[in-house]
């Protein structure tokens, strides 16, 4: 394919999803951005790794529970092995611009599914803006995973009177890098080579 006919898609895709937002339930919007440390044991570590989590969103990180046992790993079912912190509305937007310009506002063509959701690691935590490093604590790396949704899907999830989602309501993998692209700015590419200063 030429560099003319991949421009000519390009545009055309981006016409298509302008014209599919002008339908307010089609209209995708960033639901939530969740951060995950995961310790694989709990104790102090995992204390402090739920301080960082709360110093980084501002919210009260919980603990996640082991669902199984595994022998190899010295796993036991019901024993908290990591933490999490979710974030949603508006405070998930301005969360998800401070975590990209860790990456240069870029994340992998391959982190992306068809269903809205993508995701990235960040090594270090004190590499996020407004994050100073405490010796106490030390430095961890952290997974970031977001989910961008049309209106409609909490009947997918509802306790009462559930019901099936089509195929079609999903934000599709070109929708969600065209979403983040037009709304926070992010570049998509095939290669992260992080700019260090």
């Amino acid at each position: 394919m030429s560099s003319t006919s991949k421009k000519k898609s390009k545009v055309v895709g981006a016409t298509q999803f302008e014209e599919l937002w002008k339908n307010t339930m089609k209209k995708p919007f960033l639901e939530k951005i969740v951060l995950n440390i995961g310790m694989g044991a709990g104790g102090e570590e995992l204390e402090k790794a739920s301080t960082v989590l709360e110093t980084i969103s501002g919210m009260k990180a919980v603990k996640t529970i082991s669902k199984k046992n595994v022998k190899e790993f010295n796993l036991r079912k019901g024993r908290p092995i990591g933490t999490k912190v979710t974030v949603r509305g508006d405070e998930a937007g301005k969360l998800l611009k401070r975590l990209l310009i860790v990456n240069n506002n870029k994340i992998l063509r391959k982190s992306f599914d068809n269903f809205g959701n993508f995701g990235f690691g960040i090594t270090e935590h004190i590499t996020i803006p407004g994050v100073e490093y405490d010796n106490l604590i030390g430095i961890f790396g952290l997974d970031v995973v977001g989910r961008i949704v049309r209106h409609g899907m909490r009947v997918k999830y509802r306790r009462k009177q559930k019901a099936k989602v089509p195929r079609h309501h999903y934000v599709s993998k070109a929708e969600a890098q065209y979403f983040l692209k037009s709304n926070f700015g992010v570049e998509i590419v095939n290669k992260l080579e992080l700019e260090y200063f």
